[in-house]
């Protein structure tokens, strides 16, 4: 098994790196994404239910795969639990002020970050076979706490989130960002589209990774030039229907 590079590492280093959004239950999706090619996969636990045997048999197989895994999570009572099955990255939708960011990485950081939990024989230690000691040293670089800022308190209190430590990426929720902006569903309305230059550029300025959904090559430009190089697509359920109704379509006439 050879384990890509983890995510904010490319990006330092000025590579682009392209994730797949995940919310179909089934590990083949992942075999097929690092068949294809992507860089991560992240799964979707705001908007779908995994249960924890479900979750336990992805982060496995992107384990057996070397495929760098995020989850985006509610709950952070979930945080240790999910970094010790094997995340790479939790994603926290709706952060809207500080107190929110700190909560995260007193979940998911250990000292003198945060206050995550330590065990000595779960997978990430390969049940015992690395000492736990070895795996805390890199663990808080290794892995990311990405805040997502899709309200508009969040927009107002960025610069006290961003200054948080611990905080190594940013998303944006354009779907949420246009209700907050009173512009439900209107994406590419230009106070969303302002909006979101505005949290890339806050996150480069505090050193921090952006991270943004993509859904064209000519968007990709764009971010690219602003100085995003992580990016995620359209969920595989999507991806999924497109190619199916295309490829009907095609063989209709």
């Amino acid at each position: 098994m050879i384990q890509k590079p983890n995510i904010p590492g490319r990006a330092r280093q000025g590579l682009d790196s392209y994730g797949l959004n995940l919310s179909i239950h089934d590990c083949s999706v992942l075999e097929m994404a690092a068949r294809a090619g992507y860089d991560f996969v992240r799964i979707d636990c705001e908007h779908m239910l995994f249960d924890y045997a479900c979750l336990t048999e992805m982060i496995r197989t992107a384990k057996l795969l070397g495929l760098p895994l995020q989850l985006r999570v509610t709950d952070l009572r979930q945080a240790s639990a999910l970094l010790d099955m094997g995340a790479d990255a939790l994603m926290i939708p709706h952060v809207r002020n500080a107190e929110i960011a700190r909560q995260a990485i007193s979940m998911m950081k250990y000292s003198p970050l945060g206050e995550r939990g330590m065990t000595g024989t779960a997978r990430i230690l390969n049940f015992g076979e690395t000492k736990l000691s070895d795996y805390a040293k890199t663990a808080n670089d290794r892995v990311a706490l990405i805040v997502q800022i899709e309200d508009r308190e969040g927009l107002e209190n960025i610069d006290e989130i961003l200054s948080v430590p611990g905080v190594d990426m940013v998303a944006t929720g354009k779907n949420d960002l246009s209700q907050a902006l009173g512009v439900p569903g209107e994406n590419s309305h230009p106070d969303v589209l302002a909006a979101e230059d505005m949290v890339i550029s806050k996150a480069l300025q505090y050193g921090k990774i952006p991270t943004l959904l993509v859904k064209n090559k000519t968007r990709i430009q764009e971010l690219r030039e602003k100085g995003v190089h992580c990016f995620s697509i359209a969920r595989d359920d999507s991806i999924l229907f497109a190619t199916m109704k295309d490829k009907l379509q095609e063989l209709k006439g």
